[in-house]
Protein backbone atom coordinates (compact mmCIF):
# COMPACT_ATOMS: atom_id res chain seq x y z
CA UNK A 1 0.00 0.00 0.00
CA UNK A 2 1.17 3.60 -1.17
CA UNK A 3 2.02 6.19 2.17
CA UNK A 4 0.20 8.69 3.21
CA UNK A 5 -0.24 11.78 0.53
CA UNK A 6 -0.59 14.39 3.03
CA UNK A 7 2.23 13.07 5.51
CA UNK A 8 3.85 10.86 3.51
CA UNK A 9 3.93 8.20 6.49
CA UNK A 10 3.74 4.59 5.73
CA UNK A 11 0.91 4.41 7.89
CA UNK A 12 -2.32 3.79 6.01
CA UNK A 13 -4.67 1.33 6.76
CA UNK A 14 -7.96 0.14 4.77
CA UNK A 15 -11.12 1.22 6.78
CA UNK A 16 -14.37 1.33 5.81
CA UNK A 17 -17.19 4.25 6.46
CA UNK A 18 -20.69 5.04 6.30
CA UNK A 19 -21.19 7.74 3.79
CA UNK A 20 -24.88 9.26 2.67
CA UNK A 21 -25.79 11.38 -0.08
CA UNK A 22 -29.51 12.72 0.02
CA UNK A 23 -31.21 12.48 -3.12
CA UNK A 24 -35.51 13.38 -4.14
CA UNK A 25 -35.55 13.66 -0.52
CA UNK A 26 -34.86 10.01 0.40
CA UNK A 27 -31.12 9.31 2.25
CA UNK A 28 -29.31 6.81 0.86
CA UNK A 29 -26.33 5.08 2.83
CA UNK A 30 -23.60 2.63 1.90
CA UNK A 31 -20.34 1.17 3.80
CA UNK A 32 -17.53 2.67 1.41
CA UNK A 33 -14.42 1.61 1.50
CA UNK A 34 -11.34 3.91 1.96
CA UNK A 35 -8.08 4.18 3.92
CA UNK A 36 -6.72 6.36 7.24
CA UNK A 37 -3.25 7.44 7.71
CA UNK A 38 -2.56 6.27 11.16
CA UNK A 39 -0.58 8.94 11.85
CA UNK A 40 -2.32 12.05 10.68
CA UNK A 41 -5.60 10.68 10.26
CA UNK A 42 -5.95 11.75 6.34
CA UNK A 43 -9.35 9.92 5.12
CA UNK A 44 -9.48 9.39 1.17
CA UNK A 45 -12.06 7.88 -0.69
CA UNK A 46 -11.20 6.61 -4.05
CA UNK A 47 -13.41 8.29 -6.72
CA UNK A 48 -14.29 4.80 -8.42
CA UNK A 49 -16.37 3.79 -4.93
CA UNK A 50 -18.57 7.20 -4.99
CA UNK A 51 -19.44 6.35 -8.98
CA UNK A 52 -20.40 3.16 -7.91
CA UNK A 53 -22.39 4.34 -4.90
CA UNK A 54 -24.21 7.39 -7.43
CA UNK A 55 -24.80 4.00 -9.39
CA UNK A 56 -26.42 2.28 -7.01
CA UNK A 57 -28.44 5.30 -5.63
CA UNK A 58 -29.61 5.67 -9.55
CA UNK A 59 -30.39 2.09 -10.15
CA UNK A 60 -33.11 2.46 -6.96
CA UNK A 61 -34.46 5.46 -8.18
CA UNK A 62 -35.14 3.51 -11.47
CA UNK A 63 -36.25 0.84 -10.21
CA UNK A 64 -38.79 2.97 -7.72
CA UNK A 65 -39.93 4.40 -10.74
CA UNK A 66 -39.55 8.07 -9.51
CA UNK A 67 -40.43 10.33 -12.08
CA UNK A 68 -39.63 14.04 -11.25
CA UNK A 69 -36.78 16.68 -12.68
CA UNK A 70 -34.89 15.71 -9.80
CA UNK A 71 -34.54 12.17 -10.62
CA UNK A 72 -34.43 12.67 -14.08
CA UNK A 73 -30.89 14.86 -13.68
CA UNK A 74 -30.00 12.45 -11.44
CA UNK A 75 -29.98 9.50 -13.37
CA UNK A 76 -28.42 11.11 -16.27
CA UNK A 77 -25.32 12.23 -14.11
CA UNK A 78 -25.33 9.04 -13.06
CA UNK A 79 -24.16 8.09 -16.62
CA UNK A 80 -22.22 10.47 -16.97
CA UNK A 81 -24.36 11.72 -20.50
CA UNK A 82 -24.42 15.23 -21.25
CA UNK A 83 -27.85 17.14 -21.86
CA UNK A 84 -26.92 17.28 -25.69
CA UNK A 85 -25.52 13.39 -25.77
CA UNK A 86 -29.16 12.41 -23.79
CA UNK A 87 -31.41 14.46 -26.04
CA UNK A 88 -29.49 13.04 -29.10
CA UNK A 89 -30.81 9.77 -27.61
CA UNK A 90 -34.22 10.29 -27.22
CA UNK A 91 -34.29 11.82 -30.64
CA UNK A 92 -35.37 15.43 -29.01
CA UNK A 93 -34.10 18.77 -28.79
CA UNK A 94 -31.75 19.20 -26.10
CA UNK A 95 -33.90 21.93 -24.67
CA UNK A 96 -36.76 19.52 -23.91
CA UNK A 97 -34.15 17.73 -21.32
CA UNK A 98 -33.63 21.57 -19.55
CA UNK A 99 -37.14 21.78 -18.91
CA UNK A 100 -37.71 18.16 -17.44
CA UNK A 101 -34.59 18.67 -15.33
CA UNK A 102 -35.91 22.14 -14.53
CA UNK A 103 -39.10 20.79 -13.63
CA UNK A 104 -41.07 23.18 -15.86
CA UNK A 105 -41.98 20.48 -17.90
CA UNK A 106 -43.24 16.80 -16.43
CA UNK A 107 -41.02 14.50 -17.61
CA UNK A 108 -41.95 12.51 -20.37
CA UNK A 109 -42.71 8.78 -19.24
CA UNK A 110 -41.07 7.45 -22.20
CA UNK A 111 -37.88 9.62 -21.94
CA UNK A 112 -37.72 8.50 -18.02
CA UNK A 113 -37.96 4.83 -19.68
CA UNK A 114 -34.85 5.07 -21.65
CA UNK A 115 -33.00 6.82 -19.36
CA UNK A 116 -34.05 4.10 -16.56
CA UNK A 117 -32.79 1.57 -18.67
CA UNK A 118 -29.95 2.93 -19.35
CA UNK A 119 -29.26 2.79 -15.58
CA UNK A 120 -30.31 -0.72 -15.21
CA UNK A 121 -28.16 -1.68 -18.14
CA UNK A 122 -25.27 -1.09 -16.55
CA UNK A 123 -26.12 -3.81 -14.00
CA UNK A 124 -27.91 -6.44 -16.23
CA UNK A 125 -29.87 -6.03 -19.37
CA UNK A 126 -32.41 -8.13 -19.30
CA UNK A 127 -34.03 -6.01 -16.16
CA UNK A 128 -34.00 -3.07 -17.86
CA UNK A 129 -36.80 -4.12 -18.89
CA UNK A 130 -38.88 -3.94 -15.62
CA UNK A 131 -38.17 0.34 -15.93
CA UNK A 132 -41.22 0.01 -18.24
CA UNK A 133 -43.35 -2.09 -15.89
CA UNK A 134 -42.48 0.08 -12.57
CA UNK A 135 -43.41 3.38 -14.14
CA UNK A 136 -46.87 2.31 -14.37
CA UNK A 137 -47.06 0.86 -11.17
CA UNK A 138 -44.69 2.66 -9.13
CA UNK A 139 -43.44 1.68 -5.70
CA UNK A 140 -43.06 3.40 -2.76
CA UNK A 141 -39.19 4.06 -1.72
CA UNK A 142 -38.36 4.65 2.04
CA UNK A 143 -37.37 7.71 3.43
CA UNK A 144 -34.11 6.11 4.26
CA UNK A 145 -32.15 3.48 2.24
CA UNK A 146 -29.38 1.54 2.68
CA UNK A 147 -27.66 0.03 -0.22
CA UNK A 148 -24.90 -2.75 -0.25
CA UNK A 149 -21.37 -2.04 -2.67
CA UNK A 150 -20.31 -5.36 -2.37
CA UNK A 151 -21.49 -7.38 -5.28
CA UNK A 152 -23.09 -4.63 -6.29
CA UNK A 153 -23.99 -5.92 -10.02
CA UNK A 154 -24.68 -9.30 -8.24
CA UNK A 155 -27.63 -7.78 -6.42
CA UNK A 156 -28.82 -5.57 -8.48
CA UNK A 157 -29.73 -8.26 -10.79
CA UNK A 158 -31.04 -10.45 -8.23
CA UNK A 159 -33.52 -7.61 -7.06
CA UNK A 160 -34.61 -7.02 -10.49
CA UNK A 161 -35.63 -10.39 -11.58
CA UNK A 162 -39.41 -10.83 -12.56
CA UNK A 163 -41.42 -12.56 -9.36
CA UNK A 164 -38.55 -12.35 -7.43
CA UNK A 165 -38.94 -11.91 -3.26
CA UNK A 166 -36.22 -8.75 -3.14
CA UNK A 167 -39.39 -6.89 -5.43
CA UNK A 168 -41.90 -5.04 -3.13
CA UNK A 169 -45.46 -4.49 -4.35
CA UNK A 170 -45.75 -1.25 -6.26
CA UNK A 171 -47.36 1.79 -4.57
CA UNK A 172 -51.21 2.77 -5.36
CA UNK A 173 -51.58 6.09 -4.36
Amino acid sequence: MAGCLRCQRDKVVPVTLDDSMEVCGHAFTAAVPATRCEACGEVVIQGHDLKLFELRVAVELAKAGLRGAEAFKFLRRALQLEPRDLAELLDVPEDFVGYWECGDWPVDPRAQAVLSSLVLARYDAPAALDCLKVLRLPRKLARQVRVHLVDALGQAAKALQFGSSARTEPATA
